[in-house]
């Protein structure tokens, strides 16, 4: 027999429970612990919001005024107001609760899928406010270490960085960042990153991957693979310009620095892949021409990258992911340039796992590409300092109770004016926060803001030592087309000689 639509929603929302339960399950540490406890209460907050949209549009029922906070309890929650959505679903459970007592002596007729449903949420709602509660008794023991003393105890001298020109862009190629003193110019969310600087050096001197399974030593797929046999990593150069074309995808280990300073390297063919590792720096190389996967795809817990200096473009799915629990990612004075999509950031509505996505995008010339520059799901993306040359369909967008904070960005558009997916009449998801602030919008461009949840704060008013040195936008669209992309030769130069 089939499944009835009311059943149909009852099931769905066991399966969330279920899952819930489950995670809570894993865990170790007090990081882990806390975070489990944040997914879970995410998943269960987000399962009462999907349960509403499916019961609003299956089974055509009018929802109570009790529903109307759930959106913003969760946007309390991802906004770490934790005291807030506790209050606010004890006041969610106890209406509820009401509604459905006073159901049973009332001559008000509520819809069974309606009461069937609160029921359900009833439950979620407990046990999510139970899980917060935890959460708050955590913080206040001090349990956890926040992600700012991790950046504090790994953040160099400030009197180093003024010594090094920390601009954000030109002092990758200065002296003081030779070799793997790279890591002094990391900005943004991957700031304190380190690669593979504490490991052996390995030189590219072949340009092709013969034998990916079997890998030859002298190729770039054999320098990768020890970073797996070697605990501090590998810090990879090139001896010569060369277009490597890769049999198969290519999977990067943790600590790992593939450097092309100094050379013009291309890889063809398949994209760079980074699952479960941490701790890697990828720079001033080209990846083009992929096919059907991304040119460097972040997922699956993925933390602490720095992606600076690629020139990307020419890949059916997209360019540069990040997806599935990653965090802690920067994305800078890249070339990037698609005939569809660009950026994903988030992958899923459903991944509520990227509630912990940290993302810098910062001085990138997105050029010619229809959407997604970023578009971000869940977590929080810092779009700051970049050129946009004509995109058609949006250049940012967002979903899901995303934070997405525009900052000191250039527009210039082509096909389409408006920056975001807006029209009239939009009605599509309105949960995210996309702010402008201080950019520049050429040729009519228009930016219209999603602030029905309010305004966002920077990075740095949360994150200390959250460096990331900004420009006005009168003279960032000179910086940005000359100095994005591969660095080499009289394009190097140029960049150099750039105000």
């Amino acid at each position: 027999m089939e499944m009835s639509k009311v059943s149909m929603l009852i099931f769905v929302l066991c399966l969330l429970m279920v899952a819930s339960s489950q995670a809570m399950a894993v865990g170790g540490s007090c990081d882990l612990i806390s975070n489990e406890l944040k997914n879970n209460v995410t998943r269960d907050l987000y399962g009462i919001e999907v349960g509403l949209k499916l019961l609003m549009r299956e089974e055509l029922v009018e929802v109570g005024k009790e529903f109307d906070q759930v959106p913003m309890i969760l946007h309390d929650f991802l906004s770490s107001k934790y005291r807030e959505a506790e209050r606010s679903l004890e006041s969610l459970v106890h209406r509820l609760s009401s509604c459905l007592g006073t159901n049973l002596t009332s001559s008000v007729y509520i819809p069974e899928p309606m009461i069937e449903f609160s029921k359900l949420a009833i439950i979620k709602a407990k046990k999510a406010q139970t899980l917060i509660h935890q959460l708050i008794q955590r913080k206040e023991k001090n349990t956890t270490a926040d992600h700012e003393q991790v950046l504090e105890s790994s953040d160099p001298s400030n009197e180093y960085f003024d010594s090094c020109l920390f601009d954000g862009t030109k002092c990758q190629y200065l002296p003081c960042a030779l070799g793997n003193k790279l890591p002094i110019c990391a900005i943004g969310f991957a700031s304190g990153i380190t690669g593979g600087a504490g490991g052996l050096n390995y030189v590219v001197t072949r340009s092709d991957d013969g034998h990916p399974k079997n890998p030859s030593p002298g190729t770039l797929r054999f320098g990768v693979e020890i970073t797996g046999r070697n605990k501090g990593g590998v810090w990879i150069i090139f001896k010569e310009s060369m277009e490597i074309k890769l049999k198969e995808k290519l999977w990067i280990n943790s600590n790992t620095t593939i450097d092309g300073r100094g050379v013009n390297v291309t890889i063809i063919g398949k994209g760079l892949v980074l699952a479960r590792v941490e701790n890697v720096i990828l720079h001033n190389f080209e990846v083009v021409s992929t096919g059907q996967s991304d040119t460097v795809h972040v997922f699956d817990g993925t933390r602490r990258v720095w992606i600076d200096h690629l020139t990307s473009r020419d890949a059916h799915l997209g360019l540069v992911t990040v997806l599935q629990g990653s965090t802690d990612v920067t994305i800078s004075n890249c070339y990037l340039s698609n005939h569809n999509y660009n950026m994903l950031l988030g992958a899923s509505d459903q991944d509520t796992m990227d509630r912990v996505l940290r993302v810098t995008i910062y001085r990138n010339w997105f050029k010619s590409s229809t959407q997604r520059m970023p578009h971000c799901r869940w977590g929080y993306c810092h779009v700051v300092n970049n050129y946009y040359m004509d995109w058609f369909y949006y250049a940012i967008g967002a979903r899901v109770h995303a934070k997405v904070l525009s900052e000191l960005n250039v527009f210039e558009p082509g096909r389409r004016l408006e920056v975001t997916p807006w029209f009239d009449q939009y009605k599509s998801d309105l949960t995210p926060t996309i702010e402008s602030s201080k950019d520049l919008l050429l040729n009519g461009a228009t930016f219209h803001q999603f602030l029905k949840y309010g305004t966002l704060s920077s990075p740095r008013d949360n994150f200390p030592m959250y460096k990331l040195p900004t420009r006005p936008t009168d003279s960032l669209a000179s910086l940005v087309t000359n100095c994005s992309g591969v660095l080499f030769g009289s394009k190097l130069s140029d960049c150099l000689a750039t105000p």
